[in-house]
């Protein structure tokens, strides 16, 4: 691990969430500065599996910021890691027409996998990204050849774990054994508006110990720790997912709000200025020195590597399987049966004697459907393949 230079790309990437924050005097620091250890290791000691200039590679890792009021984190990151998102949109974040929105927003910036905003929804769109990993390395892997064996990483805050939609996502993850799901749990003890103890209380390790996961707390600014979690989850396919419990400190960097809920949001914009000198930054706002610029480049001529191999995995498996490829390839174009339509079941009156259950006709057209588009996710759950 090259601890020197992934500590000083997490020190230039709290300098951008700082500037681009202060610029226009609204978002929020707490995450991106507290978190930036976490997005060295993902982005740059091969945490996350990813091609900057493939950024729709099938098997690449995904990673989704459930926490996406701290969106600097991910713009920051995806500009250092090589995307293609330029120093400029960094520089207009929250501006309108800007490719890095106020919340991550799918379609609009290049490397983000999901909007998130609303805490707890990034975890359910990470646990939908597990499943269908799982259903695609169940239809389309072979004995001669693995295309599918990517893992979803999210990050998540104290927040998240308040809401019912986190709750529901995790006990369905645990349960149907989503070993290719690492969740981070930014653990900062704020929220918004107070300490986390004056609203949650729970033992976060057990409770998800309790779900079916793996758990494990560590120091959330320890470089080392943070790479040995990662690398343990992603090569322990036991029929767990996996939580990697951060201790963090909030706002770190700006010693007058940090470890407290005034370091949720813009509240420390106002101390740019000290906060730079203070991480031994240069007066020049948004810097990236030459050796981090570097740095990431190398990596990135490094993941093409990676993805060549898997090109070439994928054109020897094309080959010997024609019927998947061809379905293969029309999934990821979004194509349906032209006929689809007609191939539903058609309810000409309603009778309840007759369908004693809307949930129970519904249920029948799905299924039908799916036969027909095995790609479309709105089926009933139950009518899925079995998972392992």
């Amino acid at each position: 691990m090259q601890t020197e230079i992934l500590s000083k790309a997490a020190t230039q990437a709290r300098g951008l969430a700082i500037d681009a924050i202060h610029a226009c005097n609204s978002g929020h620091l707490g995450l991106p500065l507290g978190c930036a250890e976490i997005g060295a290791v993902l982005f740059g000691d091969g945490g996350l599996r990813y091609d900057p200039s493939a950024p729709k590679w099938l098997n690449r890792d995904r990673f989704i910021l459930s926490g996406g009021h701290g969106s600097m984190f991910i713009y920051s990151w995806l500009h250092l890691a090589g995307y293609e998102l330029s120093l400029k949109q960094v520089s207009q974040f929250r501006q309108l027409g800007s490719e890095t929105p106020g919340h991550p927003e799918f379609g609009d910036t290049v490397g983000v996998e999901a909007t998130t905003g609303p805490l707890g929804q990034g975890i359910g769109n990470a646990v939908g990204y597990a499943l269908s990993g799982k259903r695609a390395a169940a239809k389309f892997n072979t004995t001669e050849h693995t295309l599918f064996n990517q893992h979803i990483f999210a990050l998540h805050g104290d927040g998240c774990l308040q809401e019912g939609v986190a709750k529901e996502a995790i006990a369905f993850a645990g349960h149907n054994k989503l070993d290719n799901l690492i969740l981070i749990y930014d653990s900062n003890d704020v929220t918004l508006d107070a300490m986390a103890e004056q609203t949650q209380s729970e033992d976060a390790e057990r409770y998800y110990v309790s779900q079916g996961w793996d758990a494990i707390t560590i120091d959330g600014h320890d470089l080392t720790a943070i790479s040995e979690a990662i690398a343990h989850a992603k090569s322990n396919d036991n029929g767990k997912p996996k939580v990697i419990i951060a201790k963090t400190t909030i706002g770190k960097g700006i010693p007058e709000v940090e470890g407290t809920a005034a370091g949720h949001g813009e509240g420390g914009a106002k101390f740019a200025a000290s906060a730079r000198k203070g991480l031994g930054l240069p007066e020049e706002t948004f810097y990236v020195s030459e050796d981090v610029r570097e740095f990431f480049a190398k990596n990135a001529e490094c993941s093409k590597v990676g993805k060549a191999n898997w090109d070439a995995t994928y054109a020897a498996w094309s080959t010997a399987n024609p019927a998947l490829a061809a379905e293969l390839e029309s999934s990821v174009k979004g194509e349906i049966p032209a006929d689809l339509v007609s191939r539903i079941p058609r309810i000409s009156s309603w009778n309840w004697q007759r369908h004693s259950r809307l949930r129970r006709c519904s249920d029948q057209r799905s299924c039908k459907r799916s036969t027909t588009a095995d790609h479309w996710l709105g089926r009933p759950l139950w009518f899925n393949k079995k998972l392992h």
